[in-house]
C-alpha cells in the first residue's frame, strides 16, 4: 500500500496502459467547477460592488485571481523569475506550510487592494467568497450521477477548500460520499502528489484503482496521473487543453456522460 509522502515512481503519462474500468474500485471528484457551479471572477466583482470600490472591476478581479494568488498563496515560493508557478515542484516537492483558503483569499484581497489603491476590507472580501462557496449549487446532473456511480464504486470528494464551506456545499446539495478530503483536513493542496496518495489510502486502494474526476488539467488531471491514479477530465469550457499537460484517461462534457461510461 502506498502512503502519502512517498516518492513511488509511476508510469509516465505516455506509457500508461489503456484504462480498464474493471480495475477501478473508487471514483473521487473535485468539488468546485466539477460538482458545484460558481463564477470566481463574478464573486470577486461582487465584493468590489458591495464595498463601493471603483476602478476596472474586471481587471481588478483578474489580478486577484492570477497575480495576487502567485504572490501570496502557499505556492508563492514555487514561482519562477517569469512569475509562473513551477508545476514540477508543486506536484513532487515537499508540501509547503499550510494556510487556510480563507486566509489566502484575505491576503489576495489585501494585495489587490494595495496595488489598485482601493480602500477595501480584505476580511469582508474573504467572508463573501466563503459564503458563495458554502451555498454553491450543484450542477443539475450531479446528484443522480453520484448516486448511480456509488452503486458500483466507492465514491469520494477531494477539494482544495476549507472544511466549513466544503461541508456546507455538500450538505446544501444533499450529496453523499464515502470519503471527503479537503486541503484543510489533509494540510496539503492539489496538485501535490501527497494529497492524491492520501486519498487513495483513505479508500484503502492502490492509486491505480482510483479514478479522479476534475475540471482543471493541471491540478486535477496532471496531479492525479502524477501520483499514479487514473484521471477523467470534465470539460466545462472551450479553453484549449495545455499541450504540456498529460492527457486524461477519459474526457467528458458532463457528469451524466461520465456516468454512462462508468455505469453501463
Amino acid at each position: 500500500m502506498t502512503t502519502a509522502g512517498t516518492t513511488e515512481q509511476v508510469e509516465p503519462a505516455e506509457e500508461r496502459t489503456p484504462l480498464d474500468l474493471a480495475t477501478i474500485k473508487a471514483v473521487a471528484f473535485d468539488a468546485y467547477g466539477t460538482l458545484f457551479h460558481w463564477d470566481f471572477l463574478l464573486a470577486v466583482q461582487e465584493v468590489l460592488d458591495q464595498q463601493g470600490l471603483g476602478g476596472n472591476h474586471e481587471e481588478v478581479a483578474k489580478t486577484f485571481q492570477d497575480e495576487a494568488f502567485r504572490k501570496v498563496s502557499v505556492w508563492a515560493e514555487h514561482s519562477g523569475e517569469d512569475g509562473k508557478l513551477d508545476r514540477k515542484r508543486l506536484a513532487d516537492g515537499p508540501p509547503p506550510p499550510w494556510i487556510a483558503t480563507w486566509e489566502t483569499w484575505r491576503r489576495q484581497f489585501e494585495y489587490t487592494f494595495e496595488k489598485f489603491e482601493l480602500a477595501g476590507d480584505p476580511v469582508q472580501g474573504a467572508n463573501h467568497l466563503r459564503k458563495v462557496l458554502s451555498h454553491a449549487p450543484a450542477y443539475p446532473d450531479a446528484f443522480d450521477s453520484i448516486e448511480r456511480i456509488a452503486s458500483r464504486y466507492l465514491v469520494g470528494l477531494m477539494s482544495n477548500a476549507d472544511e466549513d464551506f466544503l461541508q456546507s456545499a455538500v450538505s446544501v446539495n444533499r450529496l453523499r460520499f464515502s470519503v471527503i478530503q479537503s486541503s484543510e483536513s489533509l494540510r496539503i493542496y492539489k496538485p501535490n502528489r501527497a494529497a492524491f496518495l492520501a486519498l487513495a489510502k483513505r479508500f484503502s486502494c492502490e492509486p491505480r484503482e482510483v479514478l479522479y474526476v476534475g475540471d482543471t488539467p493541471g491540478a486535477d488531471v496532471a496531479g492525479a496521473l502524477n501520483a499514479g491514479l487514473r484521471a477523467a477530465y470534465l470539460r466545462r469550457n472551450e479553453a484549449e487543453y495545455p499541450q504540456e499537460t498529460a492527457l486524461p484517461d477519459i474526457e467528458t462534457r458532463s457528469l451524466a456522460e461520465l456516468t454512462a461510461i462508468l455505469v453501463s
